[in-house]
Parts: C-alpha cells; structure tokens; sequence
C-alpha cells in the first residue's frame, strides 16, 4: 500500500496545469488546477494502474485531498483482495464439461 501515494501523484502529474508543483498528501485536489473535462481520465489510469473499478460520483467527487483520494483508492484495492481471498478459498463444485440444469436434474 507505500506505492499508492506515489503512483497516483505520478497519474495525477499527468493532468496538472503545472505538473511540477509540490504534491503531497495534504494538497487540495482543487489546488492541482485539474481540468474538469481530464477527471474521466484521471479516474480510468487509476482503475489501471491499481487493477480497480471506481465510481466518479461517489468515490471521487468526496476526495477533497490527495491522501482522501490515496485512502479510497487504498480501500477499494483493498475491498478487491479480500473479496479474492473470499472466492480463492471457496470450495470449487466438480461438474462434468457439459454440466446443465437438464442434465443435473435427471
């Protein structure tokens, strides 16, 4: 989870009216000067890049800084393992290739 900080500032650098600013943490997400029409954008290269799926209404839109935006990226990444773990250790069902509700009814 280190490497979500610098990984989403390097996307968000992308984006930026003066991508060589100082970004840290405590930086306002208003204050990266992001063009609205890049948020779309923004938000696909983090789905990339961490392997997740966000929503822009309720993931984004409520991150006022970049750690509320780290900590939800954080979360979902999170949210995505442990529902891996979930099916990796759910017992598997042996079927035969051509397994149909027909057939397993007989």
């Amino acid at each position: 989870m280190t490497d979500l900080m610098p990984r989403t500032i390097h996307i968000l650098r992308r984006y930026m009216r003066d991508p060589e600013a100082c970004v840290d943490g405590a930086t306002t997400l208003s204050a990266l000067e992001i063009d609205r029409l890049d948020l779309p954008m923004v938000v696909l290269d983090n789905e990339d890049a961490f392997d997740i799926q966000l929503g822009y209404d309720e993931d984004i839109e409520d991150c006022v800084t970049v750690a509320d935006l780290v900590a939800n990226l954080g979360a979902r990444r999170e949210a995505k393992l442990a529902e891996h773990r979930i099916r990796a250790s759910a017992p598997r069902v042996k079927r035969t290739w051509l397994s149909t509700d027909a057939v397993e009814r007989r």
